[in-house]
């Protein structure tokens, strides 16, 4: 793409991508559909489902609690590392394929996850999740841009961002009502057959693409994996209750050193991982900024108030989960109708419209929560974010996808995912430790006096993607190569 506008050589790519429009692609695209939500949502669910059942996963494998966190959080470092190196195998193997690899990575390991017996198979095999998961996800936002209905398409996207977000978020609910009924196996177990019928239908239903003889950008998968990881370690290092504060600077500032090797190396490579132009698209770089703060501030709040029903009022673990039901469940309704609005309107002011949401349930939070704040008066804020977040990850991922063109889509999603993934680690670092400073404590009144305060940078966070949001292009006059 020049100045906005697609080469013969890409226009002619997308067209043939989006052949499939009109009345017979219908039924077509409604499975596709059920296949990358499906895909989508186990997935998601993997991120925090497993933390309600660390309890017994540390008695079953008779570890420590410290050792037992960093091998649950190896799901979490594959996942935001190799997303981005995930586009290029859907560029060079199709899409279909490399979608399909995903998958079966990911339901084996989950079963090698749910047999395990000791730390170190424990840890692989949630590592070896975290690659699958990274293969998914950007590819399956990108199949259904591709080989969706022109008139469709934004809605099937935001149906896509609203199962991806809600996975996310009620994680541990899911978690805590699994391992009630059953054992903590049983998370992972309940994978491999919705992964096994993934692999069937996908096979059956996904066009084949044929190989292409794309080159490997070793260097630049090398240098952006190994930024990514010590960003997301030092994220990480950051949550922790007992942390060193100049290594895990020293991590971090390492990580984007790295990153910015890797954002230099890109404009000399003969077939760079992400592409100069996609690199010098001023609304990719908002919609991804949007994608990081957006998550950070809407997930290290998640990680706030969970806590907060249970320390606080003395919400036992399910009762919580079910008290965050008018947070959870009303992005099933608002992320299609976000996808029906932007198919009109475009995404730009709805996803800014989300953010505003996010922000003002923050703030509404960190206003009225006290020791004991009637249930009642946390619902409006639930409300809102609720509203907020199922327009946000309804049409973040698209808005970066529709912001550029052709064979970038796959790279514009993987970016866009990544930022959100180190979104939630970032956010969830970031409040935990602001509320360490402010206080905060297992008691339940020092828990509560520092929430305030904590859930305040939470939506500095947010205020900063309402900003981003704001400043993004309309995807419509596709007016992105402005530097």
């Amino acid at each position: 793409m020049v100045d906005g506008r697609p080469d013969a050589e890409s226009a002619r790519a997308t067209a043939g991508e989006h052949a499939l429009d009109g009345a017979s692609a219908a039924p077509g695209s409604a499975v596709l559909l059920v296949i990358t939500g499906l895909a989508l949502f186990i997935t998601g669910l993997d991120n925090l489902i497993v933390t309600i059942a660390l309890p017994t996963i540390r008695d079953t494998l008779d570890v420590s609690v410290s050792d037992l966190s960093w091998t649950v959080n190896a799901y979490t470092i594959t996942f935001a590392v190799f997303m981005l190196g995930a586009s290029s195998f859907g560029r060079r193997y199709g899409r279909r394929r490399s979608f399909v690899a995903g998958v079966a990575i990911f339901t084996i390991s989950s079963a090698v996850v749910a047999l395990s017996t000791d730390l170190v198979t424990f840890g692989i095999a949630r590592a070896a999740q975290g690659f699958g998961a990274a293969l998914i996800v950007p590819l399956a936002f990108a199949l259904v841009n591709s080989y969706s209905p022109d008139r469709r398409r934004p809605v099937y996207l935001g149906i896509l961002g609203g199962i991806n977000g809600l996975a996310v978020a009620i994680g541990p609910f899911v978690g805590g009502l699994i391992v009630s009924v059953a054992n903590w196996q049983m998370i992972f177990w309940i994978n491999v057959p919705l992964g096994v019928i993934l692999v069937v239908l996908a096979i059956a239903v996904l066009p084949v693409e044929p190989r292409r003889t794309v080159r490997v950008d070793v260097a630049g998968f090398v240098t952006v994996s190994a930024g990514l990881f010590l960003v997301v370690l030092g994220f990480l290092a950051l949550a922790q209750e007992q942390f060193d504060l100049v290594w895990t600077v020293v991590l971090i500032l390492a990580g984007l050193a790295l990153l910015a090797l890797f954002f230099r190396l890109q404009a000399t490579a003969s077939s760079p991982l992400v592409p100069p132009a996609a690199i010098r698209a001023r609304g990719l770089r908002l919609s991804v900024a949007t994608a990081f703060f957006g998550t950070a501030g809407i997930f290290g709040s998640v990680f706030l108030l969970t806590q907060y029903l249970q320390l606080v009022l003395g919400y036992e673990p399910a009762a919580a989960g079910t008290a965050t039901l008018p947070w959870t469940l009303v992005p099933l309704v608002a992320a299609p109708a976000a996808g029906i609005l932007a198919s009109k309107i475009g995404m730009k002011v709805p996803l800014a419209l989300g953010s505003v949401l996010q922000f003002a349930a923050l703030v509404w939070f960190a206003v009225v929560v006290r020791p004991d704040v009637p249930y009642l008066l946390l619902v409006p804020g639930m409300v809102m974010a609720g509203l907020g977040m199922g327009v946000f990850f309804a049409l973040v991922t698209g808005q970066a996808m529709a912001l550029v063109d052709g064979e970038e889509e796959s790279i514009a999603s993987g970016l866009s995912n990544s930022a959100r993934e180190l979104g939630v680690l970032a956010g969830v670092a970031v409040v935990a430790v602001v509320f360490a400073i402010a206080g905060g404590d297992a008691t339940a009144g020092q828990f509560a006096a520092a929430t305030p305060a904590a859930l305040m940078v939470a939506a500095a966070f947010q205020a900063v993607s309402v900003v981003t949001a704001a400043a993004s292009p309309d995807e419509r006059h596709k007016s992105v190569r402005t530097a």
